[in-house]
């Protein structure tokens, strides 16, 4: 199963914010990237790799932060084994 990705309303506020000359590639490598996994660098000028790599920090923090809010909300529920000294 996939990893699910967050889009926090900061990611979408960033991206509304750009120019319009930005917006659209920036947003374009965001759905390449995060829904079809490939890789956009090629598809980006230097500064809108730099805009990118930005916004998709915000977007795997974000995600991860969505997942520990998950995880803490079902509380104590799933088991997970870890390793000891004796297994």
């Amino acid at each position: 199963m996939a990893t699910p990705v967050y889009f926090s309303s900061r990611v979408i506020d960033t991206v509304n914010s750009l120019p319009a000359a930005d917006r659209n590639p920036i947003s374009n490598a965001l759905s390449m990237e995060f829904i079809l996994g490939i890789d956009p660098a090629d598809t980006l000028t230097p500064m809108q790799n730099m805009l990118y790599a930005m916004i998709r920090f915000y977007v795997t923090q974000d995600t991860e932060r969505n997942r520990m809010a998950e995880q803490a909300a079902v509380g104590s529920t799933s088991f997970e084994p870890r390793r000891c000294a004796l297994g």
